[in-house]
């Protein structure tokens, strides 16, 4: 008998696919810096119902190593012949991630060559750090007095390092301290990790701060990552301002009433003495009094002054009627002491005496 037989075809399916993986080895200080390496692997399979030869790996980002495979059977992968490594750049670590598409190529036994692409990103942590270090760098001594003093020119430096691992743009320096220049410059557009840069202001040393006996403030950097919130440091600075407290008293007759118009100081004449007082240190000086222990004076006036500035000086006075016993002794002697109180330690003193002849 005659046998029949049926042909099929069976239409050729060529399919291949790709899956990119990648590693970020961050060496032994776990912080991402250029140089570290990603480490790419490649995975190709045969999808389709033909095998593949000469399979290709191309990646615009890597230099591939190994391959092509020469045969690829059908449902078969190959995650072992391609492989990669990539050196990071700071543009990467700034934009925070790797991406990159590489693509597998094969050749089927019938028709045209087919491919398959892959999408990888590969994370890279920032890490946005800034520092700053605030410090005097020269005093101007405009009084020669080898010391920070009153009228003093300062002159300020802050020096601003990037210690993070990304670029930071717009860095700037704020000092709140009333009287200081402005901050030069204004602002730095880029730092690179690891960079510093310095910034600079001057400052005229007042009376409040020799008051104080010191300069104290605080200043604030600041600087832009490529995301996220900007990144801040500050960084106290106390100049010492020595201080010298000093009073000077000065104690004079300044008027006799000369009541029985002798022409001399005698028995029941109205002297009235004065007390000039004088600020001659560096601080100002607060509660300013004078004392007279000599019998029979009056209260001395006034009481007290409040203050009394560097160099101002105030009068006190008082009256005495001359005793018997002062012509007795043919002259009045007494000392008065003068004191005040500074804005730090112990109250400065200092004493005058004053002799006024009786005739005898």
């Amino acid at each position: 008998g005659e046998t029949n037989r049926t042909f099929h075809h069976v239409p050729g399916q060529p399919g291949i696919d790709l899956v990119k993986s990648g590693s970020l080895d961050l060496g032994a200080d776990g912080i991402a810096t250029p140089g570290d390496l990603i480490t790419y692997s490649f995975t190709v399979t045969n999808t389709g119902n033909l095998t593949l030869t000469n399979v290709t790996l191309d990646d615009p980002l890597v230099t591939v190593i190994g391959g092509p495979i020469a045969t690829l059977a059908v449902g078969a992968s190959d995650s072992t012949t391609f492989s990669g490594t990539y050196a990071i750049t700071q543009p990467d670590i700034d934009a925070g991630q790797v991406d990159n598409i590489a693509v597998a190529t094969g050749t089927p036994s019938v028709g045209d060559d087919v491919s398959d692409s892959d999408t990888h990103t590969e994370p890279i942590l920032a890490l946005p750090l800034i520092d700053l270090v605030k410090s005097l760098a020269s005093n101007a001594d405009e009084d020669a007095s080898g010391t920070v003093s009153l009228g003093d020119t300062l002159t300020y430096e802050f020096a601003v390092t990037n210690t993070g691992n990304v670029t930071l743009t717009d860095v700037t320096v704020d000092d709140p301290l009333p009287g200081l220049s402005v901050v030069s410059p204004a602002s730095v557009a880029s730092l690179a990790p690891g960079a510093s840069t310095i910034f600079s202001a001057t400052y005229s040393v007042t009376q409040d701060d020799v008051d104080a006996g010191q300069i104290d403030n605080t200043a604030t950097t600041s600087g832009t990552p490529p995301s996220g919130p900007d990144v801040t440091d500050t960084d106290p600075e106390t100049v010492p301002v020595p201080q010298n407290p000093v009073i000077e008293l000065v104690k004079s007759l300044a008027s006799n009433a000369d009541e029985d118009a002798s022409g001399t100081v005698s028995l029941g004449d109205t002297l009235t003495y004065e007390f000039v007082v004088t600020n001659t240190g560096n601080v100002t000086l607060t509660d300013v009094t004078v004392a007279d222990p000599l019998p029979g004076l009056s209260v001395v006036s006034p009481a007290s002054v409040a203050s009394l500035a560097v160099g101002a000086s105030t009068t006190f006075s008082a009256t005495y009627p001359v005793t018997q016993d002062d012509v007795d002794a043919g002259q009045i002697d007494n000392t008065a002491t003068a004191s005040g109180t500074p804005p730090i330690g112990p109250d400065v003193t200092d004493t005058d005496p004053e002799t006024v002849p009786v005739p005898q």
